[in-house]
């Protein structure tokens, strides 16, 4: 028993420190906000951005912390960590004025029509007489007169923007209005004074510069851009994104020397930061060859501050290079060395990396959790466990874990592009779309995230907001092959042939391998929406009939054949092709389909089975083998395909994918869940898998674990406009009680997929749960006329079963 003073003293100690922990969360927050606060005062706004991370670290929604973030941002005139900032803000508020308002300004400055759109309504509807509301307004009506292919309605709108600016020569979305007008009517001369006379007003303005390159890049004033470009390298001497602009500019246009000699005027090896060094090594191994950067990095270590640095670099150069034991055991050396490294981190991030391409996730995770336990905001760190959880679809954490990222680099294209995945996996499709634009405006309109963001804009059929941000992509790289093809492919989903024909016509002035070889396809597929399948196949045909055709051509012109119905044409060429080119496996694939397509499913078979014998490995072929044998109803035949198949690539996607749908048929729902679970496993982000999964667990199983898999597999389905998935979702929003907005969904479903027993049974689910008693009886009579007689499915039965019991109700005023 202790003495009563020292109890007195132990309950002392214990209220002192209760009093400490007191200090809670939410007050700490409020003093870093207000230390904020006087640091914008005294225009310390870098320390004053750190002490508001510090606030979010505490308190990840403090409404005010946001705000005062948001307003810092746009005062530093980073417009992407703005919006980013301002996106978590109506998030919590969406009513928040100030947030609707700034976020619809600058989706239009970045010509991101959707969000424009989404953001500007709401203003517009909650202060339809602030005057930045009545300019936001003007300009989604000027936006919509595009959309409509209003010629007279956009040039008024164009006059009372002129009219407008003369009173508001500070409104950035005026500004942008008159310049995209003037693109609109092809007066360069009048976009450029345009451009001149913003810059004039906002010289910092990085953004307005980065506009007038890419009307330069369109006039194809390219002496203009350089010096441009030059004088944005001076005006912005503490930012390296002009640098790096100029020397991408160099290598597009293949002025390697001049990149070279710029590169290494701004790289010093002995810089205290070697980020640009770093660059020229970089540089240096994909431009000139690895040797010459290694060369560089070798030399560079023996005056470099940050030796430790340049080692992880020649580590990666020695893993690229295909030494990949040396690169991890050289890692490894430089984490267990006596004197512990300040790039501790770093090292083991690009440890995990390579780990995680050697297929050794558990070692990067672990690495990674190191990271994160000594430095819980490491960016990297948090990146790569956002990816391994989304995989799983931890969405939660994943988005968590990615707020943290943004909030210290919030203009990190992956960690932006990482969260519209986790959205888009959560089923937050707008949310999605709204990271994605931001990637897009970060990477500075780089390929890859511009093309991410187009797909999924023109798979929507938002065809002029795709264009839009394809053409502001190819103003930076007006020779990308990738951009050109699917702003290619919007032209002619959208019947704009004039322009499709253009895109054409430069693709084919680029004259690479590359793009002779696509340009030849969309021309053909241009003729065909234009004038007709026959002309298309007919341009084919006179392409394979030139002495120069490559074979790339002929077996172009045998697949169209084959889509189109030519069916014998096809046969005709394929023989003759493969007569002179035996040895070619795809020719010989061709021919055998060509068979198939006429009704020579024997001979078909046997040309399958034959390269098969010549190359077990070809996994297509073991696939098309087992859809041949099933046509011809030799099922046991073809069982024994797909086992034989499976022996030899047990994760093979076709293979586990047909035999799921074997195993469902023979009603072995256990078996067709572990293969989609299977392929689900290894990639789950195929989105056909999941809705598979999910429609299995959730039509079958019953346990609450089974459904709340199958909840989470099937959330990124929400908005689908695919019938098939429509159905998943709606089934399983029905089965959580959603009984409202699953209708929607099922009926679509059912009208689409009229003679899918399954999908009208949900259907008439729906309608008895909302007492729509002739309708769920009518829907119920529509599947049992699909029933086969020796289906085991239980719906069947339920389906009589519910008729009788409605059918046996007291009548009603339905």
């Amino acid at each position: 028993m202790w003495p009563s003073f020292v109890r007195n003293f132990v309950m002392a100690l214990g209220m002192c420190l209760f009093l400490v922990a007191c200090d809670s969360a939410e007050e700490r927050a409020e003093k870093y906000l207000a230390s904020a606060l006087e640091l914008i005062d005294a225009g310390d706004l870098d320390r004053a951005a750190i002490e508001l991370r510090n606030v979010f670290e505490l308190m990840s929604n403090h409404v005010e912390a946001r705000e005062t973030m948001a307003r810092l941002m746009l005062d530093k005139n980073d417009k992407s960590a703005a919006y980013g900032h301002y996106l978590r803000l109506v998030e919590q508020q969406p009513d928040h004025i100030e947030g609707r308002t700034v976020l619809a300004e600058i989706a239009f400055e970045a010509r991101n029509w959707q969000e424009f759109s989404r953001h500007a309504t709401h203003a517009v509807t909650l202060a339809p007489d602030a005057p930045r509301s009545q300019i936001i307004d003007l300009a989604l009506r000027y936006q919509e007169a595009i959309e409509a292919r209003d010629g007279p309605a956009r040039d008024a709108l164009r006059d009372t923007a002129e009219h407008f600016a003369a009173d508001r020569p500070d409104s950035d979305v005026l500004q942008q209005v008159l310049f995209d007008a003037y693109m609109r009517d092809r007066k360069p001369e009048l976009a450029l004074g345009q451009l001149d006379r913003m810059i004039a007003l906002k010289p910092e303005n990085r953004t307005l510069y980065t506009q007038r390159l890419g009307l330069l890049n369109q006039l194809q004033d390219f002496s203009a851009m350089e010096v441009q470009l030059l004088n944005m390298v001076d005006l912005f001497a503490d930012e390296d994104g002009p640098k790096k602009d100029l020397i991408q500019f160099y290598v597009a246009r293949k002025q390697i020397d001049k990149a070279e000699s710029f590169f290494r005027e701004i790289a010093d090896p002995a810089a205290e930061d070697p980020t640009l060094f770093i660059g020229l090594v970089r540089f240096l191994r994909d431009m000139r060859n690895p040797e010459m950067a290694r060369a560089e990095l070798t030399t560079a270590l023996t005056v470099s501050p940050q030796p430790d640095q340049l080692k992880i670099l020649l580590a990666v150069l020695d893993f690229e290079a295909g030494a990949q034991d040396k690169a991890i055991a050289d890692l490894q050396a430089l984490l267990d060395q006596d004197t512990p490294t300040a790039q501790a981190s770093d090292i083991k991030i690009t440890l995990a990396q390579m780990q995680t391409q050697t297929n050794n996730v558990v070692e990067a995770q672990r690495l990674v959790n190191e990271v994160l336990g000594t430095d819980s905001g490491n960016v990297d760190a948090l990146k790569m466990q956002a990816a391994w959880q989304i995989a799983t679809d931890d969405t939660d954490a994943a988005i968590a874990g990615l707020r943290l990222a943004l909030d210290k680099a919030p203009n990190d294209v992956a960690a932006l592009t990482s969260m519209s995945e986790a959205n888009a996996r959560a089923g937050n499709r707008d949310l999605s779309w709204d990271f994605m634009a931001l990637a897009v405006d970060a990477s500075n309109n780089a390929a890859a995230p511009t093309l991410r963001y187009a797909r999924v804009l023109a798979a929507d059929e938002r065809y002029l907001a795709a264009e839009e941000v394809l053409l502001s992509a190819l103003r930076r790289d007006r020779s990308n092959t990738d951009l050109l093809v699917l702003l290619g492919e919007i032209y002619l989903a959208s019947e704009d042939y004039s322009r499709a024909d253009h895109v054409i016509k430069h693709l084919r002035s680029i004259g690479t391998d590359r793009t002779l070889a696509v340009v030849d396809a969309l021309q053909a597929r241009l003729l065909g929406s234009r004038e007709g399948l026959e002309k298309a196949l007919g341009y084919l045909e006179e392409l394979a009939a030139r002495e120069d055709s490559g074979l790339n051509t002929q077996m172009a012109l045998l697949r169209a054949q084959l889509s189109s119905g030519q069916t014998a044409q096809a046969l005709q060429q394929a023989t003759a092709l493969v007569a002179e080119h035996p040895e070619n496996l795809s020719l010989r694939f061709i021919l055998a389909t060509s068979h198939a397509a006429n009704g020579d499913l024997a001979v078909a078979e046997t040309l399958l089975s034959a390269l098969l014998q010549e190359d077990r490995n070809r996994m297509r072929i073991w696939s098309e083998l087992y859809r041949l044998q099933r046509i011809q109803r030799r099922d046991t035949v073809a069982s024994r395909t797909l086992q034989d198949g499976l022996a030899i690539d047990p994760d093979n996607r076709d293979l586990l994918w047909l035999q799921a749908a074997e195993l469902e048929v023979a009603g072995d729902i256990d078996g067709a869940i572990a293969n989609y679970e299977r392929i689900y496993e290894r990639n789950s982000g195929d989105l056909i898998a999941a809705n598979n999964l999910a429609s299995l667990l959730a039509t079958y199983k019953t346990d609450a674990d089974s459904f709340e898999r199958a909840w989470i597999v099937a959330r990124r389905l929400r908005d689908t406009d695919v019938p098939a998935l429509q159905d998943t979702y709606g089934w399983i929003t029905f089965r959580r009680g959603n009984v409202e907005e699953s209708l929607s969904y099922l009926e679509a479903a059912a009208t689409a997929l009229t003679s899918d027993a399954i999908v009208q049974f949900h259907l008439g689910q729906v309608y008895g749960a909302l007492d729509r008693r002739d309708a769920a009886i009518a829907q119920y009579r529509r599947m049992l006329e699909l029933a086969d007689e020796n289906d085991p499915r239980p719906q069947f039965e339920t389906a009589r079963a519910e008729i009788t019991r409605i059918e046996q109700l007291p009548a009603t005023d339905e």
